[in-house]
């Protein structure tokens, strides 16, 4: 029978090794006021990174990749899962790229769960490394390049979310799927099953 998982709390610590939490801190000695005093600016809480040169200069490290640009885009996950459990099926990864999900206008009251697992030494996700995370919508996370993940599982109720990528066209440059079969460990396709009620 494939594992169940059940998601812990993201917490800075719990998640850095897949990248970061981006969320308001509890304190933070470089918060400085800006805007005539109205408001404060928190700093650095993520690490937005490109691995692929950003243009197409004589000073490309790689000539092999092709230049990669930020997009900022909306993912509308508009369909929560309402099942107890969720099958894992797929991973993917952005080798060359950083990605950001931060949910917008959140509340508290919508949930979504963030699945990682580690790299192997044949280059496929490890299905014994799987961890799941619960986070509720007042808080983003942002994976480092190459982390294998989940797409965006959400709970409760639809959440809109900002993400940021570098992108360039290239299919598998900019993401790249491993869908689970019989032979890497999972049944009929399910490498593992999430639970999502508490």
């Amino acid at each position: 029978m494939s594992p169940i998982i059940q998601p812990v709390p993201i917490t800075n610590e719990n998640f850095a090794r897949w990248g970061q939490v981006v969320r308001l801190p509890d304190a933070d000695p470089n918060a400085v006021q800006v805007n005539q005093g109205t408001a404060q600016k928190f700093s650095h809480l993520a690490e937005f990174i490109n691995l692929r040169p950003a243009s197409t200069d004589s000073a490309n490290p790689n000539p092999a990749l092709t230049p990669a640009t930020a997009n900022i885009a909306i993912f509308k996950c508009y369909k929560p899962v309402q099942t107890p459990t969720f099958g894992i099926k797929l991973l993917e990864r952005h080798s060359y790229s950083s990605q950001m999900f931060m949910p917008m206008g959140g509340d508290g009251n919508g949930s979504f769960i963030v699945v990682t697992a580690e790299n192997g030494p044949d280059d496929k996700p490890v299905l014994s490394t799987l961890q799941a995370f619960r986070c509720n919508n007042t808080l983003g996370i942002n994976y480092k390049p190459n982390v294998w993940h989940h797409p965006m599982i959400v709970i409760e109720k639809p959440v809109q979310f900002m993400t940021i990528t570098h992108e360039n066209g290239v299919a598998l440059e900019d993401c790249e799927e491993y869908w689970f079969t019989k032979e890497s460990g999972s049944e009929g396709g399910v490498a593992a099953h999430i639970q999502l009620t508490l």
